[in-house]
């Protein structure tokens, strides 16, 4: 299914109008040229009946590793771009922890090169701050922001030499891009697996303390404060963090940060015992912890939702809890956890998480503000809130299955995803019967 499309009777959520309207959706090309209400099928063109239906510009990631150029056994491109697609994404941004790492414009150029090949979506690569992810010498950041990096990041290693980060500020901001933190002190986490406190004494399992994160905000929120550069708080898990953050909002520093949703779903009592499914990093933390994260959502301090989706393979994973790689797969389940934590509760609007979803994410990573008005991109993500599903993690796109949510019951589905006005993400059950 392509162009010419007409989305019939569906609810149209746009965080860019910030409305909510009944309305038809008229697609040719890869661009949006009608939108209004009791619209007329014309010629040959797909009809969707989407009476029940939520209507809402394409997702945006703002955390994704896709492990290609070199662990391709875990993810690629192709299969990375698939599941998110099939989570509702038409845009996500790749970090930069790859094997090698893109720290330099030879190896941004062929990961460009792989994106233009294979992906299904839009891909933005990520580059390192520093060479070789060493936290020491920075990167050429003028040529691989002029090469096409919208962003800058050691995702998975943190910047400990405060001297460093305050240059490589210095140049993103002359460069225009923003730096996005793994905000962590190496010593206070110094190889702990799961949060520490009742949890991890009780498995006997070194334990992460909060302040291993909230530590390092403090001091990298200095250094913002020094030299008003954008900046960007990933994957926060304390709530330390978000009373930092919120703090330094109302001082005014350009700072932004997202929340998972894996962090705001489970805490240290979901995890069963020695299952590597849930080794990430951040840890899952405490409920009050989970309670913060949820409370800076709602009152804007948290600014997107991002999967920070880590995709590792099953002998990776398969060993001791100290053995196993670090992370979980999350695009083709994100939508419908926050869903079920966030809508089905009451304690956002629809509107707010979309907007978490698509406007937050854009405003964070400087792109156009995703719209459904008629003569823009015809990027949208159809939802159906009312499907209840069970999540197979075999019968997903990602080529990786280490989730802690396989099998897991869960109310509202991704039902169709298009980009540049071409589906990319079909859900049979439910559109094919909708098509009128």
């Amino acid at each position: 299914m392509t162009a010419s499309l007409l989305i019939v009777g569906g609810t149209v959520i746009d965080p860019a109008s910030n409305q909510e309207n009944n309305l038809d959706i008229r697609i040719s090309g890869d661009t949006i040229i009608e939108k209004g209400k009791s619209l007329k099928q014309s010629g040959d063109e797909i009809v969707i009946d989407a009476k029940g239906l939520w209507i809402t510009p394409g997702f945006i990631d703002i955390h994704t590793h896709l492990r290609d150029l070199g662990q391709k056994d875990k993810e690629d491109i192709s299969s990375g771009t698939k599941a998110a697609a099939a989570g509702g994404y038409t845009t996500i941004v790749a970090m930069a922890n790859t094997l090698p790492p893109i720290d330099n414009s030879a190896i941004l150029s062929l990961l460009l090169n792989r994106i233009a090949e294979h992906a299904q979506i839009e891909v933005l690569p990520v580059a390192c701050v520093t060479k070789n992810m060493e936290g020491a010498e920075l990167t050429n950041m003028s040529e691989l922001a002029d090469l096409g990096a919208i962003a800058f990041s050691d995702d998975g290693l943190p910047i400990s030499n405060m001297a460093v980060l305050k240059r490589a500020l210095e140049y993103a901001k002359l460069v225009n891009r923003p730096l996005i933190s793994h905000a962590e002190d190496k010593d206070l986490a110094c190889h702990g697996i799961i949060h520490e406190g009742v949890t991890s004494t009780k498995m006997g399992l070194k334990g992460i303390p909060s302040a291993a994160e909230t530590a390092a905000i403090a001091r990298e929120l200095e250094i913002v404060r020094a030299t008003h550069s954008p900046y960007h708080f990933t994957h926060v898990s304390c709530a330390n963090s978000v009373n930092l953050i919120r703090q330094a909002k109302k001082d005014g520093l350009p700072v932004t940060a997202d929340v998972t949703p894996h962090h705001i779903t489970l805490t240290t009592d979901n995890i069963t015992a020695f299952d590597t499914a849930y080794k990430m990093r951040p840890p899952l933390r405490e409920s009050t912890d989970r309670e913060a994260l949820l409370l800076g959502i709602r009152d804007g301090t948290i600014d997107a939702i991002a999967t920070d989706h880590a995709p590792h393979t099953s002998l990776e994973k398969a060993g001791t809890m100290d053995e196993a790689s670090v992370g979980l797969i999350g695009l083709e389940t994100a939508f419908s956890l926050c869903f079920e934590t966030l809508v089905k509760t009451n304690y956002i609007s629809r509107l707010h998480l979309i907007k978490l979803l698509t406007y937050g994410p854009a405003q964070v990573m400087n792109l156009p503000i995703p719209t459904l008005d008629s003569g823009y991109q015809a990027n949208i993500t159809i939802v159906d809130p009312d499907c209840n599903w069970n999540y197979d993690v075999q019968r997903g796109f990602s080529r990786s299955h280490n989730t802690p949510f396989h099998g897991r019951s869960m109310t509202s589905k991704i039902a169709m995803t298009i980009y540049n006005g071409t589906t990319v993400y079909k859900d049979d059950n439910i559109i094919d019967k909708r098509c009128l």
